[in-house]
């Protein structure tokens, strides 16, 4: 079984970069999802539920720095 997508660039560039990097983004989900479980399994230092979230979301960023993916440009 063969599946062709088109899209009708420049106008349905967000589409066409959600199509193109759908991987990429849930190996970001996944790997974000092994260190929650890591702070889970093993316990951490966090002070207070804002400081949690605040390293969950900078380890989010960095995941997505280092996929080379831009969050403003796909849901932009």
């Amino acid at each position: 079984m063969r599946a062709i997508l088109e899209f009708n660039l420049p106008e349905d560039r967000q589409e066409h970069n959600a199509a193109v990097h759908g991987m990429d983004w849930a190996l970001v989900c996944w790997e974000l999802d092994q260190e929650i479980r890591k702070f889970l399994k093993y316990g951490n230092d966090f002070k207070s539920a804002d400081e949690a979230l605040e390293d969950i979301r900078r380890t989010l960023h960095n995941l997505i720095e280092e996929s080379g993916l831009n969050l403003e440009e796909t849901i932009s």
